[in-house]
């Protein structure tokens, strides 16, 4: 199969220094008391339209766009393994109380770009995958996260050796005037890993597509 894990890790790379490393950056919990509202709320427009998830939030006349969102986020304390799935689904409640709908896309984005891990990104690209491959039915946040978590673990060692490798070729990445001590920081870690195998099934979604499959 011409996608893989190696093609995956770098095309996530490439993606996490493009975008996703300057999102964290201004919205990280660690971040809260630092970065001012306005430069957290501009952050969070640029998420939702990176991520094509500015649609599933209506125009409520904000002074400032998704000036709500961004103080629900502030509100959101940090998840962890047993309750992600609770505080994923509760943070899309709220929002969806203030736009009408429930955005369970946007919210995982949002808050996977607050927190990385444990927070899944809940996606539409990848729910085709997982229900193409292993039966997703379309039926929530939760199922998608046992389900999405499951293969995940079937996958992980060849995804570490993939990410493992990146070091190596860097000079032709985005990463090339990083440190090798910072890629091994991102590269060895569990948020990454988790991107790197989005990037999988949205690779292969994508090679999918093209084939005519």
């Amino acid at each position: 199969m011409p996608n893989s894990f190696y093609y995956a890790a770098n095309s996530y790379l490439d993606e996490w220094l493009r975008e996703d490393s300057k999102f964290h950056r201004i919205l990280a919990f660690a971040k809260r008391f630092e970065t001012s509202a306005g430069a957290g709320t501009k952050c969070l427009v640029e998420v939702s339209k990176y991520y094509s998830v500015a649609r599933t939030l209506r125009d409520i006349g904000e002074d400032c766009r998704l000036k709500a969102a961004y103080d629900a986020l502030q509100k959101t304390e940090p998840p962890e393994d047993g309750d992600v799935v609770t505080k994923v689904e509760s943070f899309a409640r709220v929002l969806g109380g203030i736009y009408g709908v429930v955005p369970l896309s946007a919210a995982s984005k949002f808050l996977w770009m607050r927190f990385r891990n444990p927070v899944v990104i809940f996606d539409s690209v990848v729910s085709g995958w997982l229900n193409r491959n292993c039966g997703y039915k379309y039926d929530g946040y939760s199922t998608y996260h046992k389900i999405w978590s499951g293969k995940y673990r079937e996958f992980e060692n060849q995804i570490r050796l993939a990410c493992d490798e990146l070091k190596s070729i860097k000079k032709f990445t985005l990463a090339d005037q990083e440190s090798d001590e910072t890629i091994t920081e991102w590269t060895s870690s569990r948020w990454f890993a988790e991107r790197v195998f989005d990037h999988f099934m949205l690779n292969d979604s994508i090679e999918s597509q093209q084939a005519g499959n």
